[in-house]
């Protein structure tokens, strides 16, 4: 045989290895990630229209509570038990009250009760290195909190009983998760919240850090999770004006960007902190719409879920107390700008010894949503392999880099090459920059990773109503569909836009695409804003500007291309509001246009300029808008307002006054609190209170 017929031999050998190698693990599903639509409404109704927060209410005697018999008890734990058991996806969010309900009520459980909840966590799964196949979601930022301290304080109050899952003893699975549970705090401390201001995640995250608080017997440990708690609380203060929060995140959903009645999470949190007072002046002033006071009184009065019930509960109790100076932020009717440095790029983690196997490593990697990037994707894909993670839904798509023919390719080098869709998924590094007032904040992720692919950040935003917030995106896809997708119409962007802020206005440039990116669908020829019409209380497009008023917010926005909204559409409006888990009344669902669109051109650019009837009239608002000067140039835009002029590029340059602005922040840099990255200590100055965090030596210090 001729050495060339060897070699398309030993070729063809190759190739049909290959291909067989593929086919097979193609063939191989993942686990199950969710209930079968079948058995949905078991896992998701309530018992007796009675929900699983209602069963904690009524176990502490609170007034008002629903009656439970004794078989509707066990009926409501054993919904929560056999989801856990299934090991579905979201496991661990209801880990967290069933764990509560036991320490804090098992003497009024009957004994098959207590069984059933003690039994559940013996057999449970805590994180990715244990036994079994499953596609729960162990990495992000909330489920790496809600896993550890479920796993620690079940391995606290089973101490010497033996886990079946694991075979491990519950002191040894106490100190396993009380590693990942320091390594979380420690990297909040440093880097703030990968997940930043995400009024979506935030709950997930306050539910472990209340649980942990309550019942962790290490009280150092307990304390240093009050100063994360309160760091959390300083980003909410800052960031929410009349006790609403809706800011640039990493990580929204439709329903969150479209307004704090729709998608704040934490809703029922901030109300007991502080949202009476915040609202009082609001609804006791005969300028704001009847509508919109009726809307607020619903948020305010909105129950917390089994989630947030955590922490609310703890709050009640006395247990953890909000810092009175970050209250007086919250409360705070001044204008002022607020800059945060938030999270972890890839090139964050290689300079802070973040890429690895350790579990600090990991966290801090997997919980920024990198997974891709040419800085960590030989690490993930070594992780996943040594913990036998292939089968999990989420990332089951590595196991195709794993096939025999790929081990002599440069998997790194093929990510340096080419900026895959995948890599748009890491939560990266937020330089959050704020300008708010007592009626609205203005919010941008100043130039966050321009032209990557979007998953679900949202890069600037607008919150000025209850039902009312302003943001543009670049649809994921085609732009026809994907309503509901992550990333898709609403949610996330194809790709991100260069966007930039100074006090109350922002820039915001798109490129439009030419060419599709390896794992994308489509590409989508415009941009859009959300602009529903019915919600404001004025209204006028003229071409490329807007003007429009809510109650005494106004808001003119100005394009380099003309501005169209687009038929209505229910499916679009279904889509916008597909997290959400109850059905909206017609009064909060826009009824009209509510869709504006920029079609063609290489750059659709977007001036966005807010006030208030504190500082103006309505007309003397638009009046002076008018006067301002406004120039685009391909890919240029400057703009003339009452601070001086303001111009950017998509290349990244951003001057304000013709001098420079940063886009990078410090930790915090506020008129309240200073504090660079990784400092030790976080102090703040309300004007009226002041609060130290001394992380390390966990020490919150008060002073008025």
């Amino acid at each position: 045989m001729k050495k060339s017929q060897i070699f398309l031999f030993l070729a063809s050998m190759a190739l049909l290895e290959s291909a067989a190698e593929i086919t097979a693990l193609a063939l191989k599903k993942p686990a199950q990630e969710l209930p079968d639509d079948k058995d949905f409404d078991y896992y998701s109704a309530n018992v007796c229209g009675k929900r699983f927060e209602d069963l904690y209410s009524f176990l502490s005697g609170e007034n008002g509570a629903p009656v439970f018999t004794e078989e509707e008890i066990y009926n409501m734990l054993s919904v929560q038990s056999d989801y856990m058991n299934h090991r579905f996806d979201c496991s661990d969010f209801r880990a967290q009250l069933l764990f509560k309900i036991y320490k804090d009520y098992s003497g009024k459980l009957s004994e098959r009760c207590a069984a059933l909840i003690k039994n559940t966590f013996l057999n449970f799964k805590y994180f990715m290195d244990e036994p079994g196949d499953d596609s729960m979601c162990y990495w992000s930022e909330n489920h790496q909190l809600l896993f550890a301290v479920a796993e620690y304080l079940a391995g606290q109050q089973w101490k010497n009983e033996i886990f079946i899952n694991s075979g491990m003893s519950g002191e040894e699975h106490r100190k396993k998760a009380e590693i990942r549970i320091n390594a979380w705090m420690q990297q909040r401390f440093k880097y703030g919240f990968s997940e930043y201001l995400s009024n979506n995640y935030l709950a997930e995250d306050l539910a472990p850090m209340a649980n942990f608080i309550a019942y962790s017997e290490d009280r150092a440990a307990a304390e240093k999770m009050k100063i994360i708690m309160d760091i959390l609380w300083l980003d909410v203060a800052l960031n929410s004006a009349g006790n609403r929060l809706v800011a640039v995140s990493s990580r929204m959903y439709g329903n969150n960007k479209a307004g704090n009645f729709y998608g704040n999470s934490i809703a029922a949190a901030m109300n007991l902190l502080w949202g009476e007072e915040s609202v009082k002046d609001v609804l006791s002033d005969s300028k704001i719409s009847e509508s919109e006071k009726a809307a607020i009184t619903a948020s305010l009065n909105k129950k917390p879920n089994h989630i947030v019930i955590c922490f609310t509960d703890i709050v009640k109790k006395g247990i953890y107390t909000l810092p009175q100076a970050i209250k007086d932020i919250a409360l705070s009717k001044e204008s002022f700008v607020s800059k945060m440095g938030c999270g972890l790029s890839p090139d964050d983690l290689v300079e802070e010894n973040l890429v690895g196997q350790q579990p600090h490593q990991i966290m801090a990697q997997l919980g920024a949503e990198t997974f891709t990037n040419p800085q960590v994707i030989e690490n993930t894909l070594k992780y996943l392999k040594n913990n036998k993670m292939f089968g999990n839904s989420f990332v089951s798509y590595f196991k195709f880099l794993s096939i025999t023919a790929l081990k002599p390719v440069n998997i790194k080098g093929f990510a340096e090459r080419h900026n895959i869709m995948p890599h748009g998924i890491a939560t990266g590094r937020g330089n959050v920059y704020t300008y708010r007032t007592a009626k609205y904040t203005l919010s941008t992720a100043v130039n966050k990773d321009v032209d990557r692919c979007g998953a679900q950040d949202h890069e600037w935003s607008a919150n000025i109503g209850e039902c009312l917030a302003l943001f543009t995106t670049h649809p994921a896809g085609n732009g026809n569909n994907r309503f509901s997708s992550s990333p898709g119409y609403w949610i996330g962007n194809g790709r991100r836009p260069m966007s930039v802020q100074h006090e109350n206005v922002n820039m915001t440039i798109y490129k439009i695409p030419k060419k599709l990116r390896l794992a994308e669908t489509g590409i989508s020829k415009i941009t859009h804003t959300y602009m529903p019409v019915d919600f404001y209380d004025e209204f006028e497009l003229n071409g490329n500007t807007v003007f429009a008023r809510k109650n005494g917010v106004f808001v003119a926005m100005i394009s380099n291309g003309e501005l169209n909204f687009k038929p209505y559409d229910t499916e679009a409006v279904k889509g916008l509001f597909s997290n959400l888990k109850e059905e909206l009344p017609a009064r909060y669902v826009p009824q009209r246009e509510f869709d504006l669109c920029r079609e063609g051109g290489e750059y659709h650019i977007y001036i966005t300029e807010l006030s208030d009837c504190d500082k103006e009239t309505y007309d003397e608002f638009k009046a002076r808008i008018k006067t301002n000067k406004a120039h685009f140039s391909g890919n240029s835009v400057s703009y003339s307002t009452y601070f001086g002029s303001i111009s950017a590029s998509y290349s990244g340059e951003f001057k304000v006054n013709g001098a420079d602005e940063p886009a990078v922040f410090d930790r915090y840099d506020s008129k309240f609190c200073h504090a660079k990255r990784k400092s030790n200590t976080i102090c703040v100055d309300s004007g009226k209170n002041t609060l130290e965090l001394h992380f390390d030596t966990a020490k919150r210090k008060t002073a008025e």
